[in-house]
């Protein structure tokens, strides 16, 4: 069925674009030489000049000293090596988002009704904005909540490597409770998913609703400890310490790490005492609490760019617990809640968080080795050292002087593909 309806997108979406082969007609894996006049290999550590990353199939073979051509290459025995000049480029790994909603988009959202919108136009909606994250920079995204047999569907296309998108690890629909923010039941008008089973009440209700989203597909888990501001639901605590323990509890022991929606201060602290991987937002969270998340390990996704205007905005600057966290040493890994903004200004979440005190060396750990230790994906990517996945990024002038080049990304590579070069789309939507 989503092959019926891609299909005659493709004229339309990505005209006249060529397929970046990662493999020879008999199946051995191609060469890619790319090279960098800056490499920042392993954010954190210092940038280098005059560099040669050889790629072999979806993965980096080698990070080699000096600008070299195919030479590089010294097993290649008659595969073809295709060489990239990125002399002219800062070149960096591919970034990630943990907070992005595929199916919904901010501003550019048409005037179609909420309550109107089929899987039909969710999945249309979120193929066009897994475009846009993946041209944009993007090669890993955490898919915060959305239609499940929808994303599920882009999601296994995209990771088998039948279209070209960001790696996508979804959480289908969030766990909430009756009347909470996610609650797709409220007017009982939604077509989908009113069977309502990511809502839940006491300990083993909520065991039971990550049980079935485990069953349905998700890779990691969304819970609502708070309501929110979209659904007017309000910012108060929903579940109580048991429950929220209870989802945590259960998605571990399932092997899915959780994120937890919340604002308020109380909810945000009873979330890191129950154990969860990330909060969201977090825009109440006292100092005690930031404390523990530091001892924890437990990770703030900020999510600044829909804190930008409205009652979010005064909410945040009231409490400033991004500022408080960044002294305090919460780790952090970048997120920017779009679908709550339009996707093609994700990427503007950088230059909000080196303006809230930030280091542009720090956003970017925090959108690439941060974020894939949060996903435990750290051993696959978020560095560019051999063995790793070749997802890879370059700009034009190094984001360490000036993040906000990293709004106008030239060049993006995922898994050993070119989807982006010289500022322009390389790849079709489907293999």
């Amino acid at each position: 069925m989503l092959r019926a309806l891609l299909m005659p997108l493709l004229a339309v979406l990505l005209p006249g674009m060529a397929v970046a082969a990662t493999a020879t007609q008999d199946g051995n894996p191609a060469y890619v030489v790319i090279q960098a006049g800056e490499l920042l290999a392993v954010p954190g550590e210092a940038p280098k000049r005059n560099q040669t990353l050889v790629i072999r199939g979806q993965e980096v073979l080698a990070v080699r000293d000096g600008i070299l051509g195919a030479e590089a290459v010294a097993d290649a025995a008659g595969a073809p090596v295709t060489v990239i000049d990125l002399r002219g480029h800062f070149v960096m790994p591919g970034l990630m988002d943990v907070h992005t909603h595929l199916m919904w988009s901010g501003a550019d959202h048409p005037p179609k009704k909420a309550d109107k919108m089929t899987e039909a136009d969710l999945t249309l909606w979120a193929l066009r904005n897994a475009r846009t994250k993946l041209l944009a920079g993007f090669t890993t995204v955490r898919e915060q909540a959305s239609a499940p047999h929808p994303l599920f569907a882009l999601r296994d296309w995209i990771n088998a490597g039948r279209f070209l998108g960001p790696r996508i690890l979804a959480a289908g629909n969030p766990i909430t409770a009756p009347g909470g923010h996610g609650d797709m039941t409220k007017e009982d008008i939604n077509p989908l998913d009113i069977h309502a089973s990511n809502l839940c009440s006491g300990v083993e209700g909520c065991r039971n609703a990550v049980r079935i989203q485990h069953k349905m597909g998700s890779d990691v888990i969304k819970m609502m400890a708070t309501g929110g501001f979209a659904d007017n639901t309000g910012i108060d605590q929903r579940f109580f310490f048991d429950e929220m323990q209870a989802i945590v509890d259960t998605a571990h022991q399932l092997g899915l790490i959780v994120g937890t929606h919340a604002y308020a201060t109380d909810a945000v602290a009873t979330a890191v005492r129950a154990g969860v991987d990330s909060v969201e937002h977090g825009f109440g969270a006292d100092d005690a609490t930031l404390r523990l998340m530091k001892q924890k390990g437990i990770y703030l996704v900020p999510t600044l760019s829909v804190a930008q205007q409205g009652a979010i905005r005064e909410y945040r600057e009231k409490d400033r617990a991004f500022e408080r966290a960044l002294k305090i040493g919460v780790p952090i890994a970048f997120g920017s809640d779009d679908g709550g903004i339009p996707h093609r200004l994700s990427t503007r979440e950088f230059g909000y968080m080196v303006e809230a005190g930030m280091s542009p060396a720090a956003a970017l750990q925090a959108a690439t080795i941060n974020a894939a230790r949060l996903l435990r994906i750290d051993g696959e990517a978020g560095t560019l050292e051999p063995g790793k996945l070749a997802d890879i990024i370059a700009v034009r002038r190094s984001p360490l002087e000036d993040v906000r080049v990293l709004e106008d990304v030239d060049f993006v590579m995922k898994s050993g593909r070119v989807a982006k070069q010289a500022g322009q789309p390389q790849a079709t939507i489907l293999d």
